[in-house]
C-alpha cells in the first residue's frame, strides 16, 4: 500500500486534520445547503486558495520562496516551509496521566513539493529542550505531561500551551521549526477509524504478540496479508484468531514481526501505514467532496490542533500540498543503531549528529535568495 499514491495520501491527511478540528458546525455547513452546492462551494474555495497559495510560493521569475500572501489563514514558517507535529496520545478516562506515544513530524517545501516524515520512538530520552538542557532519563512521550502540563487542569483537558512548548522542544531536538501540531487520543482513535469505514493495510510480515491485553484476552495475531481490513478496536483473541483492531495494530510492540522481534520502532512503521490507509478511501473515491465533508463532521471533535479551524485553511492546505512528493526514502523512524543507542535503563539515546544531518538533507530547507534591488 505504501506505493499507492503515497504523497497525496499524506496531503489529504493534513487537510483532514485541519477541517476535522473545526469547533463550529457553521464553518463547514456554510457551504453545504445541498449536495451540488456543497461540491461547488468546496471546489471554489480550493481553487481560490490555490491561486493565492501559488502566488505566495514564488518570487520574481519563480526563483525563490517568499513569505505567504498577507491574510491567508495558514502561515508558513520562517524557513519558508510548512512543518507539523502529529501526535497520538494514550489518554483514557479511567486512568491518570497521559503519554504521547505516537510522534510524527511531517514537513513540505511549498516551492518544490518535496516532503519528509520522521517518527520519534516513545522510549527515546535525552531530548534537548528549546530553552536549554535535555530530558535526561525522561522519555519523550512523558515530557508534555510531566514537564509542561498544568496539574490544575481537569483530567480530560488538553493543555494547548503545554503542547506549544513541547512542539518547540521537538523542533530543537530535530534542528527544525515546528509550525503547527495536531493530536488525537487513542480513546477516540478507534471511532475515527470506524467513521472512515475501517482501513486496509498491506501486512508483509505476521505480527504475533502473546503479551498484549485486548479486553479480557491476552495475545493477538495479525497474519501476513495484502489489503487486510482493520476496524477501530474490536475484541481480539490469541492466534489462530485474527485480530482486526487498528488500535492494537498501532500499539503492539512486543512479540515478533515475521522472523524478527517486534519493537517500538516496528510499530512506528505500522503507525505510518495506518496514517496513509486512513485516507485511502477518500483519495480513491472520485467526486468525494460531499462525502468528505460528511466524514469531517463525524470526526471533527476527535482531533485537537492549533491549525486555523476554517474551511478556508483546509482549502489553502490542499493547494499548498498539490503535487506533494514523498518517496519511501523520505520516511524515517529514528531507531537504533544509526539514529540512537540503547541505554541500560531501557530508553534509547538519540544520535543528534546523524538525526540532524538527515533532517537537514531530507526536509529540504528553503534558503531565500537576496532581494533584488
Amino acid at each position: 500500500m505504501r506505493n499507492l499514491k503515497l504523497p497525496r495520501l499524506t496531503a489529504i491527511l493534513l487537510a483532514l486534520l485541519v477541517v476535522a478540528a473545526s469547533s463550529t458546525v457553521t464553518t463547514v455547513t456554510a457551504v453545504t445547503p445541498g449536495a451540488a452546492q456543497a461540491e461547488d462551494g468546496l471546489r471554489i474555495a480550493i481553487d481560490s486558495m490555490g491561486q493565492l497559495a501559488t502566488d505566495s510560493r514564488y518570487g520574481k521569475g519563480h526563483k525563490r520562496t517568499t513569505r505567504a500572501t498577507s491574510g491567508l489563514p495558514l502561515k508558513l514558517g520562517k524557513d519558508g516551509r510548512l512543518t507539523m507535529l502529529l501526535i497520538g496520545s494514550d489518554w483514557r478516562a479511567d486512568s491518570g496521566g497521559e503519554r504521547l506515544d505516537v510522534l510524527m513530524v511531517a514537513t513540505v517545501d511549498p516551492q518544490t513539493g518535496k516532503a519528509a516524515v520522521v517518527s520519534i520512538p516513545r522510549d527515546m530520552s535525552g531530548i534537548p529542550f528549546a530553552g536549554g538542557g535535555n530530558s535526561g532519563g525522561m522519555r519523550v512521550n512523558s515530557i508534555y505531561y510531566i514537564k509542561y502540563r498544568d496539574a490544575s487542569l481537569d483530567h480530560a483537558a488538553v493543555d494547548r500551551k503545554a503542547l506549544k512548548r513541547f512542539s518547540k522542544d521537538i523542533g530543537a531536538f530535530l534542528g527544525t521549526e515546528i509550525d503547527y501540531w495536531a493530536m488525537t487520543r487513542f480513546a477516540t482513535f478507534a471511532s475515527v477509524i470506524n467513521s472512515l469505514g475501517g482501513v486496509h493495510v498491506d501486512i508483509s510480515d505476521e505480527v504475533v504478540d502473546s503479551s498484549y491485553h485486548s479486553n479480557d484476552s491476552h495475545g493477538i495475531w495479525f497474519p501476513a496479508r495484502d489489503d487486510y481490513k482493520l476496524k477501530g478496536n474490536p475484541p481480539c483473541k490469541p492466534k489462530p484468531k485474527r485480530c482486526h483492531s487498528a488500535l492494537v495494530y498501532a500499539r503492539s510492540r512486543h512479540g515478533t514481526v515475521g522472523s524478527g522481534y517486534n519493537s517500538d520502532w516496528r510499530r512506528a512503521e505500522r503507525q505510518q501505514d495506518i496514517v496513509h490507509a486512513g485516507v485511502k478511501g477518500v483519495l480513491e473515491d472520485d467526486g468525494a467532496g460531499i462525502r468528505l465533508l460528511g466524514t469531517l463532521l463525524k470526526v471533527r471533535d476527535k482531533i485537537d490542533t492549533n491549525i486555523p479551524k476554517t474551511t478556508e485553511a483546509a482549502a489553502q492546505l490542499f493547494a499548498l500540498l498539490d503535487g506533494l512528493k514523498l518517496p519511501k526514502t523520505n520516511m524515517k523512524v529514528l531507531a537504533p543503531s544509526t539514529w540512537a543507542d540503547t541505554a541500560a535503563d531501557g530508553t534509547i539515546k538519540p544520535n543528534l549528529a546523524n538525526i540532524r544531518r538527515w533532517v537537514e538533507s531530507h526536509f529540504y530547507k528553503v534558503k531565500a535568495e537576496p532581494t533584488e534591488g
